[in-house]
């Protein structure tokens, strides 16, 4: 095998962008005629560590299950059987490489196992995980956390079982810091997909800057061969469009309250409706959601395909984050189709439609201020030209599949000459046998009664 992708969901069981991502690459490699595989975690507990083999659109699949609860919880990043299982797959298919998408459901020894086996490996970071046990760096009190991962400011944030004393969810938090520095200190390179991701991640996690390179993610185009989506008609209400998960994290709440604040603006009545496309995080936040919307020019379609979205016909993409996104490949939609964007101002969104030295072709607002991003919204729909301007500087096209596969390759060819940048050392095994202690042990605070076992 050429290359191993090592990634936390895949298809058919998840289709998020990380997932959409690796298949369009893998698709491409084997199009190379590359041997290319992919390794990926599960939501789905078996009764011991197992790995089931399918096939996903021609190319093979191993998905790997973990045997315990809650194995999405950062304390529980380290899994033996996982790296047991894991050390089996990578001696018998001996990939060439190694790409590593994330570790959530998997362990924390992917890149250090490969390695000792002599198999280079690169790493593609597609959230805020290596700095932050939730992913998105969002508090409750602070959708945009601005705090270095460690065992201090971390603690009191992290998903708990409510049993842990201070100490412990410390230890977690900073073992758990350990785990990732120790795995990206060990690849051969780094990716992200714009230098905001970087600076942040630098600077949030206490990894040097030099560790991580640049590299735009490819995209497939989702409409080949069509044109553009049309302007609004003279008359027409502008349509409002979001689309992809419908999250908490992805401000739709923060959007339907500005969408009331237009709404209540008797000279736009009626000049505007949104169109809100994708699955709901949960059946509490959708309920959530349709009573802020009632009342409102709001549809919610449910999930959707590529051709669905293209026939709803938006005319403006509307990504109001409150988390801080590495990429947003709903803008590479967005360009496709033609539309000008409107996205909050946190991680690499802003960026992107406000690139250096181009044009704009989107506005930013305040992520989490609703005030902010009505502001925005009634340029959009009310402010003269401004629609026209914009949509002339949607970028013609981003980069393509085909281009970034073949820098991916210059990098693969780089990791094999290269070595690791070795700036962290690896978490000794008795230090990851303590914790389990400490978590077995405050566990059992909870179990006994009291005087303790009888």
């Amino acid at each position: 095998m050429d290359v191993l992708h090592v990634i936390h969901q895949f298809a058919p069981e998840t289709r998020g962008g990380s997932e959409s991502y690796v298949l369009d690459v893998a698709r491409a490699q084997r199009d190379r005629g590359l041997a290319v595989g992919v390794l990926t975690g599960s939501m789905a507990a078996w009764p011991q560590v197992g790995v089931e083999k399918l096939e996903v659109e021609g190319l093979p699949v191993w998905r790997l299950h973990r045997d315990d609860f809650f194995f999405d919880h950062h304390a529980k990043l380290w899994h033996a059987g996982v790296d047991e299982a894991y050390g089996r797959l990578l001696r018998e298919l001996r990939p060439k490489l190694v790409h590593v998408h994330h570790w959530v459901r998997l362990s924390c020894h992917l890149v250090q196992q490969a390695e000792a086996l002599g198999i280079p490996t690169v790493v593609t970071l597609h959230d805020q995980y290596t700095s932050c046990p939730r992913a998105f760096r969002m508090r409750a009190d602070d959708p945009a956390c601005s705090r270095v991962l460690g065992g201090a400011s971390c603690g009191p944030c992290v998903p708990k079982y409510g049993h842990e004393t201070e100490g412990e969810l410390a230890l977690g938090v900073e073992l758990f810091a350990a785990s990732l520095r120790a795995e990206l200190s060990a690849a051969r390179a780094v990716l992200v997909g714009v230098d905001t991701t970087a600076d942040l991640l630098s600077r949030f996690s206490s990894v040097p800057r030099a560790r991580y390179t640049t590299l735009p993610l490819g995209y497939r185009p989702r409409w080949p061969g069509l044109p553009r989506l049309e302007a609004p008609a003279p008359g027409e209400p502008m349509r409002l469009a979001y689309w992809g998960g419908v999250g908490r994290h992805k401000g739709l709440g923060v959007l339907v309250d500005a969408v009331r604040m237009l709404q209540d603006d008797a000279t736009l009545r009626g000049r505007f409706a949104l169109h809100v496309l994708g699955g709901f995080e949960s059946a509490e936040f959708e309920a959530e959601l349709r009573e802020r919307a009632a009342g409102l020019p709001v549809t919610f379609h449910g999930a959707f395909t590529p051709a669905q979205l293209r026939a709803a016909a938006p005319h403006v993409g509307v990504f109001p984050s409150t988390c801080m996104e590495t990429w947003g490949i709903v803008l590479d939609e967005c360009a496709e189709l033609g539309l000008p964007a409107v996205v909050s101002n946190l991680g690499a969104l802003p960026g992107r439609v406000e690139p250096r030295g181009a044009n704009a072709w989107g506005l930013v607002s305040e992520g989490g201020n609703a005030s902010s991003l009505a502001h925005q919204l009634r340029r959009m729909v009310s402010e003269a030209g401004l629609w026209e301007r914009l949509q002339q500087a949607v970028p013609a096209a981003t980069l393509g599949l085909d281009h970034h596969v073949e820098a991916l390759q210059g990098v693969y060819h780089r990791a094999n000459l290269a070595g690791p940048m070795g700036f962290a050392p690896p978490v000794p095994l008795a230090e990851r046998l303590r914790f389990l202690r400490v978590q077995q042990d405050s566990a059992h605070t909870r179990l006994l009664p009291p005087g303790g076992p009888r």
